[in-house]
């Protein structure tokens, strides 16, 4: 099978992995063990926490018509750019660890597991990938964007994962505003020699 016939395949495949496994049963599986509601977006529990979670629908479905346009038409239907099979494959083989890097980080949050920012007190969590970034799912989720927009080179693809790119960077901001309210001096002290996305790359200054 060539590889944009592969990817035709794998693609959606992979996205429906992300949504039901690591969007839909965390937060299922956190609300029959703990009783808490693990999304967040839907409320205003601190400024632009629901505008962003709004933003963050539409590029979620912005790019699920892209993914599933792409599959069911073809590359012509979205406006493909030529590209070598190395680059389409690399692409897939991105939004799998994409995946990975995601699943890996959500088990590893625990109970603070929550798709939005949550105004009541959620621990702290330093532990495994957490030791090199402060968000891992964050990470993995640009890591899947940057797939994307391998596997399937368009117009569409690059807008959408630019603009998701940029939500995220500004969500981001808006948590590490909370986390420092809430954790204070733990939190700065840990911002301060951990990065943002990348290991050593956007730590906080005291």
């Amino acid at each position: 099978m060539e590889p944009l016939s592969l990817a035709r395949v794998a693609l959606p495949l992979l996205l429906i992995v992300f949504a039901g496994v690591l969007l839909v049963w965390p937060v299922v599986r956190l609300r029959r063990e703990t009783g808490l509601w693990a999304v967040t977006l839907h409320r205003e529990t601190t400024p632009g926490n629901r505008f962003m979670g709004l933003v963050f629908l539409a590029l979620a479905l912005g790019l699920a018509s892209l993914v599933a346009r792409f599959a069911l038409h073809g590359p012509a239907s979205v406006g493909v750019w030529g590209a070598p099979s190395g680059v389409v494959l690399a692409g897939l083989l991105l939004c799998a660890a994409g995946v990975l890097v995601i699943a890996v980080a959500q088990r590893q949050m625990g109970e603070s597991f929550r798709i939005g920012i949550d105004d009541a007190k959620t621990a702290l969590v330093s532990r495994g990938l957490y030791r090199r970034v402060r968000n891992p799912i964050y990470s993995g989720l640009l890591i899947m964007l940057l797939g994307v927009a391998l596997v399937i080179p368009c117009a569409a693809s690059i807008l959408l994962g630019s603009a998701a790119a940029t939500a995220i960077a500004i969500h981001t901001r808006l948590e590490e505003r909370h986390l420092l309210e809430l954790h204070g001096d733990a939190y700065r002290s840990y911002a301060a020699g951990v990065g943002r996305f990348l290991p050593g790359v956007g730590r906080l200054r005291a």
